[in-house]
């Protein structure tokens, strides 16, 4: 048996070790599977938040976009900070809602606010449409990882169904508790993995960080330039990028649970800050691996497995096996977070409100778990069929949600918002970035996830105004403001 093998299994051991302890405290109840009833302090909500926003694609997608598109990258990098920033904007306001009125999901405070059991259908539907193939291109990442970790030994698609196997494993034991638990022993190996490792290849084979930039540029010099090498990160690219990515994985399920799960106001603060501060330290040599994999992993097969590569070939194995096992943290904590998340949210905004009404809290307790089971088959299914880099799917289901955030964020700051501006924001955005993906593919180079969440703020804006205002959401709004600001 291989180094990467043993050490995989130890990986596995221990993280499911986690969430047994996990699960020796989970109550067995709806609330405590969904948010841990809001008990979660700064260290564990900071690490499950940032783990969970940043994924496979930190260890193989961005390295991977690097080495094909250059060091134009780097601009993104302002999606690693905005996040924090928008998980105190946004999230101390749901934090509020949740305690005063008892909301545990998205779907749920939007059919209240609005008024309307359409618009809770539709962020439903919607985020779970878009969550499947994000959780599919964390068993991608998986599949790639146990095949490279392996030398061979385990395939792609086996390390894609093991993957699957072990996140439901994670989520049936702990919940909430043992998602965030595990992920934050999981966004602890991920940083190192990502940061020691990259570094330790770098070293390998050139003398400082910059005589490695100096190689590359040497070697690949269309890498630093704009548009790139291949024309693709233009301004365009690069603002619809960052916007869609950063502002659509709010609207995710797997993120927006984590507003309701904080301790306190206090634990949404300085998680707020330190998940900012560890999503842009993660990234501090990536760029430089993605430029030298040009030199050292010249014409690979898959641009997204070169940093893996790297490490096995010029660190050494018992290290490399380690770090690869912190790629497959950062797929896991991702996966188990998305799993669970629409599992919750099925059971919560389905199956709770349209097919069992009386449904006590432990069959939806019970409910939850089989859906997730449900959830892993149908990702399974997605990721086997290998649907491309990881870095356009990312962008593709950031895309696809990212047409709820006018409606979303309007319902908490806006005493306007009214059914009428949802509905239609909601259904038109959707439908341009579609027609856009698939039709009238990016006008004037702009994302379609960029397109469709334009055109639903303008519809928004500008419908909400035309129809009276949901007296609910103008409620909750006067009431965030009166406790925020004492308006």
């Amino acid at each position: 048996m291989n180094t990467g093998i043993i050490v995989l299994i130890g990986y596995t051991i221990a993280i499911l070790g986690i969430a047994y302890y996990a699960s020796r405290k989970d109550e067995k109840n709806i609330s405590d599977f969904v948010t841990a009833d809001s008990s979660l302090g700064i260290f564990v909500l900071t690490l499950t938040f940032s783990a969970t926003y940043h994924s496979a694609y930190a260890f193989l997608g961005a390295p991977g976009f690097v080495y094909t598109h250059g060091v134009g990258w780097w601009a993104n990098g302002i999606w690693t900070v905005f996040p924090g920033v928008l998980f105190w904007v946004i999230g101390r306001r749901f934090w509020l809602m949740g305690k005063r009125h008892g909301y545990i999901s998205i779907a749920a405070f939007m059919s209240d606010i609005y008024e309307s059991d359409i618009v809770g259908i539709l962020v439903t539907v919607i985020t779970l449409v878009f969550t499947l193939p994000y959780v599919a291109m964390q068993a991608i990442g998986s599949g790639y990882i146990f095949e490279t970790i392996s030398q061979g030994v385990l395939s792609y698609e086996l390390g894609t169904i093991m993957f699957f196997v072990i996140m439901i494993l994670l989520v049936w034991m702990g919940g909430m508790k043992g998602v965030a638990i595990t992920d934050a022993a999981q966004g602890v190996f991920m940083w190192i993995g990502l940061v020691i490792g990259s570094y330790m290849v770098i070293k390998a084979n050139f003398p400082s960080v910059t005589a490695a930039y100096e190689a590359a540029y040497q070697a690949v010099p269309a890498h630093f330039t704009l548009p790139g090498p291949n024309g693709t990160l233009t301004m365009a690219d690069w603002v619809s990028r960052w916007t869609v990515i950063t502002i659509g994985m709010m609207m995710f399920p797997h993120i927006t649970l984590r507003f309701f799960s904080g301790k306190s106001l206090e634990v949404l603060k300085w998680s707020s800050v330190f998940s900012s501060i560890y999503l842009t330290s993660i990234y501090i040599f990536i760029p430089a691996i993605g430029l030298v994999g040009n030199i050292l992993m010249p014409g690979i097969a898959s641009a997204d497995i070169a940093f893996p590569e790297m490490l096995l070939k010029y660190t050494p194995t018992l290290f490399a096996a380690l770090v690869i096992s912190g790629a497959l943290a950062a797929s896991m904590s991702t996966g188990d977070s998305q799993m669970h998340a629409v599992g919750s949210m099925l059971t919560t905004d389905v199956y709770k409100k349209y097919v069992k009404k009386d449904a006590s809290d432990y069959e939806q307790y019970r409910v939850a778990k089989y859906i997730i089971v449900i959830i892993g088959i149908a990702s399974i299914i997605i990721a086997l069929m290998r649907p491309g880099l990881l870095g356009n799917i990312l962008a593709l289901a950031n895309g696809g949600v990212a047409s709820l955030a006018p409606a979303v964020i309007g319902g908490i700051f806006w005493t306007k918002a009214n059914k009428q501006g949802a509905i239609l924001s909601i259904v038109i955005g959707e439908i341009i970035m579609l027609i856009t993906t698939f039709i009238v593919k990016s006008p004037l180079g702009i994302m379609p996830g960029l397109w469709g969440m334009l055109v639903a703020l303008v519809l928004y804006v500008i419908i909400c105004p035309m129809y009276p205002a949901s007296e609910t959401a103008k409620a909750r709004v006067l009431e965030i403001r009166e406790f925020f600001y004492g308006e």
